[in-house]
C-alpha cells in the first residue's frame, strides 16, 4: 500500500503542475499576469522499526511568483512618466503655437510698428495710413487667434479632467470590489492565495496609479487601502470613495477636482491631486495655461493704453484729437458664490492711468475681513489692505485701481477674485476706420512770435524753441496762444496765455542753458494751458525776444507723433519698464519652451525607468514559453513514471492477493 499511495501523491502532484503550467501558457499574454508555481513538499516518513520508509509527495498550495518592491516601483514609474508625458504633450502644443514664425505674435507686431514708421517717413500718404489700419486689424486677429486656441486647451484640459475622474471612480469600485472577493475566496479556501485576482488588482491599482498618483496599504486580511493627494482615501476596503468636478467658487467655467468622502460633503483637491494624467493637467492649466493667458493679456492691455495714450497726444488730418486705437475687456470681477447674503456690491477695478510697465499678470483676490479690505496677489502672496471707511477705501496696486467704497454690508469672510487680463483679449478691438483718423501730428507748433506787421525774425538774440514732445492728451487738441518774453536782467522767461493771460515764468540761464534746456508745461502748474506739453529753448535770447507756441493748423505733413508711435515698439512698457513689446512676448515664448524642455526631458528620463521596471518585474513575474515548456515536459514525464509505479504496485498487490488466494 505504501507504494500505491506514494504513486498516487506523484500523479496528484504532478497534475497540479501540469494545470499550473498550461495555466501559465495561457495567461502570457494577459496584461499583469504574475507566473505561478504549485508548492510540493516531502510527506512525513513512516517509522517501519527497520528505518523510516516515505509516503511520497504532498502538494501544496498554488503561488504566484510575486515581488511587491518591483511592482511598487512599476507603479511609481508608471505614474511619474504618465504625469510627465501628459504635461510635455499639452506644453509642446503651446510652444509650438507661440512660437510659430505664421502664427505666431511676433510678426504681427513687427509689421504694425513697421507701419507706423511708413507713415513716420511719409505722414501725408494715405495708403501708409490705409496701412497702419490693416497692420492694426491683424495684430487683434492674431491676439484672437491665439486667446482662441488656449481657450481650445482649456476646454480640452476640462473634458479630460473629467474623462480622467470618470475611470478614476471606475477603478477604485474595481478594487473595492475585488477586495471583497479576496477575503471572501480566501476565507473559503483556509488561506490559499487567490492569486489570479490578486494579479487582477494589482492591475486595476497600475492603470488607476496610471491616471493619479496614488498611495497604496496592504492590510493584514488581504486588502489594499488606495490613498490620493494628501491622504484622501479612495478605497477602504471593501468601499470606494469618489472623485467628482464641481464649478469654482468665482468662475462658473472653470471645473475644479473634489473628494467626495463617506459623509458625502465635497471637499477640495484641486491643489493637492499630483501623480498620472490628472495631476500633469492640472499642472499644465496651473502653472502653463494660465500664465500665458494672463501674459498674452497683460502685453495686450499694455500696448493698447501705451499705443492709445501716444494716439490721444496727436492730432488727426482734420485737427481732431487722435482716439483710441484698440480697446481690451475691463478686468475681470469675480464674486464668491460662498459670499453672504447681505453684501451688495462688487470692487470697481480699472486699469490705472501711466501705470506703465507695473501690471504683473498675476490674479488677486480680495477678502473682508475685521472691516478692512485685503488684497493678495496670488501669484507672489504679496498682500495689501483697504480700509473701508469712506476715506481710503481706493488702493493703487500693480496697474490696478480698486474702489470698494461702492460694498456695502459686507461680512468677514467675503471675497471677490480679480482677473485684470486673462479676458483682456476677448474684446479686443481696432478701431481706426479711415485714414484719416491716424494722429500722425502734434497739436503744437512753436518758432519765433512775429512782429505786429506779422513778419517773423524780430528776436535780436539767437534763441531757439523746439523739440516739441507730448506727455498727456490734457491740451489737445490745442485752442490757446501762448507767448514766452524773455529778461535778461532775471533769466526769466515769461509765459503769458492768449485766453488766461501770464500763468507764470520760467527759469532760463543762457550762460548755463544755452546747449538746450526742456520745459514742462507741468512746472507752471496744475490745468494750464500747457499741461502736458514739452519742449526745449536753446541759444542766448536777449530782453523781450518772444516765441510763441500755438495751434497745429495744419498737420497732413507733421510727423512728429507717429514717430512716437513708432517708438512705442522699444519703450520698456512691461515687467516694470524692462521689457519692450516683442521682449515681453519673447519672454514668454522662451518660459514656455524652458518649461517643455524640462517636462520632455523629465518624460523621456521616466519612460526609461519605467521600462526597466517592467523588465525588473518581468524576470521575476513574467511568464517565459521556453521554461514552461521545459517544466511541461518535465511534470508530463514526472506524471507518466508515478503512473507506471502506480501499475507496478498494482501487479504487486494482485501477485499477492493471488498468492495468498491459492
Amino acid at each position: 500500500m505504501t507504494m500505491l499511495n506514494n504513486s498516487t501523491s506523484g500523479l496528484l502532484a504532478f497534475q497540479r503542475s501540469l494545470a499550473t503550467t498550461s495555466h501559465n501558457i495561457s495567461n502570457v499574454n494577459t496584461e499583469g499576469y504574475s507566473r505561478q508555481r504549485a508548492e510540493l513538499s516531502t510527506r512525513p516518513a513512516s517509522d517501519q522499526g527497520g528505518g523510516f520508509v516515505g509516503n511520497g509527495v504532498k502538494t501544496g498550495t498554488v503561488q504566484r511568483i510575486f515581488d511587491q518592491n518591483l511592482e511598487d516601483a512599476v507603479r511609481r514609474a508608471g505614474t511619474e512618466f504618465q504625469s510627465f508625458d501628459k504635461l510635455a504633450n499639452f506644453n509642446g502644443r503651446v510652444d509650438n503655437l507661440l512660437a510659430d514664425k505664421d502664427a505666431g505674435l511676433s510678426p504681427a507686431l513687427q509689421s504694425f510698428f513697421d507701419s507706423l514708421e511708413d507713415v513716420a517717413n511719409d505722414p501725408s500718404s494715405s495708403s501708409a495710413r490705409q496701412m497702419v489700419i490693416s497692420e492694426a486689424e491683424n495684430l487683434v486677429s492674431r491676439f484672437d487667434l491665439l486667446d482662441r486656441q488656449m481657450r481650445s486647451l482649456d476646454d480640452e484640459v476640462t473634458d479630460q479632467m473629467q474623462n480622467n475622474v470618470s475611470q478614476i471612480n471606475q477603478y477604485a469600485e474595481s478594487i473595492a470590489n475585488l477586495n471583497r472577493e479576496i477575503r471572501d475566496a480566501e476565507g473559503r479556501s483556509g488561506g490559499q492565495p487567490a492569486n489570479d485576482l490578486r494579479d487582477q488588482r494589482d492591475q486595476q491599482l497600475q492603470e488607476l496609479s496610471d491616471l493619479v498618483g496614488t498611495q497604496a496599504i496592504h492590510t493584514d486580511d488581504g486588502g489594499i487601502d488606495v490613498m490620493i493627494g494628501n491622504g484622501q482615501p479612495l478605497v477602504l476596503g471593501n468601499d470606494a470613495n469618489a472623485l467628482d468636478t464641481q464649478r469654482n467658487e468665482f468662475d462658473p467655467s472653470r471645473e475644479e477636482l473634489v473628494f467626495v468622502g463617506a459623509d458625502g460633503s465635497p471637499k477640495n483637491v484641486t491643489n493637492v491631486i499630483s501623480g498620472g494624467e490628472l495631476g500633469g493637467l492640472m499642472e499644465f492649466r496651473e502653472n502653463t495655461l494660465d500664465s500665458v493667458r494672463n501674459d498674452l493679456g497683460q502685453l495686450a492691455t499694455d500696448l493698447s493704453n501705451a499705443i492709445n495714450a501716444q494716439h490721444n497726444q496727436g492730432i488727426q488730418m482734420n485737427g481732431e484729437q487722435g482716439g483710441d486705437v484698440f480697446s481690451v475687456a475691463e478686468p475681470r470681477v469675480l464674486p464668491s458664490t460662498r459670499n453672504s447674503d447681505a453684501i451688495d456690491g462688487v470692487p470697481d477695478v480699472a486699469f490705472v492711468e501711466d501705470s506703465v510697465g507695473q501690471l504683473t499678470g498675476a490674479d488677486y483676490r480680495v477678502t473682508f475681513e475685521g472691516g478692512d479690505w485685503e488684497v493678495e496677489n496670488r501669484e507672489s502672496g504679496e498682500t495689501f489692505s483697504v480700509n473701508n471707511d469712506g476715506d481710503g477705501d481706493v488702493l493703487d496696486v500693480e496697474g490696478l485701481r480698486i474702489d470698494v467704497s461702492e460694498i456695502e454690508d459686507a461680512e468677514d469672510g467675503d471675497r471677490f477674485e480679480i482677473q485684470p487680463t486673462r479676458d483682456s483679449i476677448t474684446a479686443m478691438e481696432s478701431n481706426l476706420r479711415t485714414a484719416d483718423e491716424v494722429a500722425a501730428a502734434f497739436p503744437v507748433v512753436g518758432g519765433e512770435a512775429t512782429g505786429d506787421g506779422g513778419t517773423a525774425g524780430v528776436n535780436r538774440g539767437d534763441g531757439e524753441i523746439g523739440d516739441f514732445n507730448m506727455t498727456s492728451d490734457d491740451n489737445v487738441p490745442f485752442d490757446d496762444e501762448v507767448t514766452l518774453t524773455f529778461d535778461a536782467d532775471t533769466n526769466q522767461f515769461t509765459v503769458e496765455s492768449d485766453n488766461e493771460g501770464v500763468i507764470g515764468t520760467l527759469d532760463y540761464d543762457p550762460a548755463v542753458d544755452s546747449n538746450g534746456k526742456t520745459f514742462s508745461g507741468d512746472d507752471l502748474g496744475a490745468d494750464n494751458p500747457l499741461t502736458g506739453i514739452e519742449f526745449t529753448m536753446a541759444g542766448t535770447p536777449r530782453t523781450d525776444d518772444a516765441f510763441v507756441i500755438e495751434s497745429n493748423e495744419d498737420g497732413s505733413g507733421d510727423n512728429r507723433n507717429a514717430q512716437a508711435l513708432a517708438e512705442v515698439a522699444n519703450e520698456g512698457l512691461l515687467n516694470d519698464g524692462n521689457d519692450s513689446p516683442q521682449d515681453f512676448f519673447s519672454r514668454i515664448v522662451g518660459e514656455v519652451g524652458t518649461e517643455t524642455q524640462r517636462s520632455q526631458s523629465a518624460r523621456d528620463a521616466q519612460e526609461s525607468l519605467l521600462r526597466q521596471a517592467e523588465a525588473d518585474r518581468e524576470s521575476v513575474s513574467g511568464v517565459n514559453l521556453e521554461e514552461e515548456a521545459a517544466d511541461l515536459l518535465r511534470f508530463q514525464q514526472g506524471f507518466q513514471a508515478a503512473a507506471q509505479a502506480a501499475s507496478v504496485a498494482d501487479n504487486l498487490f494482485q501477485t499477492v492477493i493471488n498468492t495468498v488466494g491459492r
